[in-house]
């Protein structure tokens, strides 16, 4: 009986395809993009997430009241602005009032860095800048050592205007009258005759005055009656003094005196 032979076949080559042949003799394909690096992944800091529902509001730079005023204030009618001025101051205030500390040192300094309160004056003359700085100096150590130098400059010039402005018209008059109360009395008790230059610079410092009493400062009849009055007074104490003629010192000493409180009150 025959044994069959345990020995393998021999590897068989196939001859390659035709099929094959055309794959490896065709051109690379022209349109494959070159290659590029992928980007870098974004950090998680730098991602801006969408804001969800019932998230949390972000921290606003300044407390709400203050920034509901500071936004207000330019919007509103010029008329409305003071008032708008007037409730800042307010709020400012009883910021201050509360106590020293870091958030509110940094809300006062935010506030006069960032140039919001120019411009905005309340009724009585107070600017909101010179009522931040105060509010600021409130705090005390060592958050008012951080005021700028010309926001002091602004609060002293602020102040001075304010107390000018508290002058009266009758404050001026008063003077003025005085004046011519003392002059009367020189008169009667050393009479030297003609009295009509007298009575001329008693009559013009008269009118001059009383423009000062009907218009308001910085008005154009307002400066003519401050002029008119400076000028009166002037050459009638010069010519008194030098004994050119016969007019009043007393006179013209108190209208220099009520020329310069008006001019304080028109700045």
């Amino acid at each position: 009986m025959a044994t069959v032979s345990s020995v393998p076949d021999a590897p068989r080559i196939h001859p390659p395809s035709q099929r094959a042949l055309e794959v490896e003799d065709a051109p690379p394909p022209r349109d494959v993009a070159p290659w590029e690096a992928p980007p870098e992944p974004v950090p998680p800091q730098a991602a801006r997430a969408p804001r969800l529902p019932g998230a949390p509001t972000p921290p606003l730079d300044l407390p709400l009241p203050v920034l509901v005023l500071t936004e207000q204030a330019p919007r509103v009618p010029e008329a409305e602005r003071p008032l708008v001025a007037a409730r800042l101051n307010l709020q400012l205030s009883r910021m201050a009032r509360t106590g020293g500390d870091r958030l509110v040192a940094d809300t006062f300094l935010r506030l006069l860095e960032s140039g919001r309160l120019a411009g905005l004056v309340d009724a009585q003359g107070r600017t909101c800048r010179a009522a931040a700085v105060e509010a600021l100096l409130s705090l005390g150590f060592p958050y008012a050592l951080e005021v700028q130098p010309e926001d002091l400059e602004h609060l002293r010039a602020n102040t001075l205007q304010r107390k000018t402005q508290r002058l009266k018209p009758g404050t001026c008059m008063a003077v003025l009258v005085g004046g011519i109360g003392a002059q009367v009395v020189h008169e009667a008790l050393f009479p030297k005759g003609d009295a009509s230059l007298l009575t001329s610079q008693v009559g013009l410092s008269l009118l001059a005055m009383a423009a000062l009493w009907l218009a308001p400062p910085r008005t154009p009849v307002y400066r003519v009656g401050v002029l008119l009055l400076t000028v009166v007074s002037l050459v009638g104490a010069l010519l008194a003094v030098l004994g050119v003629a016969h007019t009043g010192l007393w006179v013209g000493l108190a209208g220099l005196v009520a020329a310069l409180l008006a001019a304080l009150r028109e700045g």
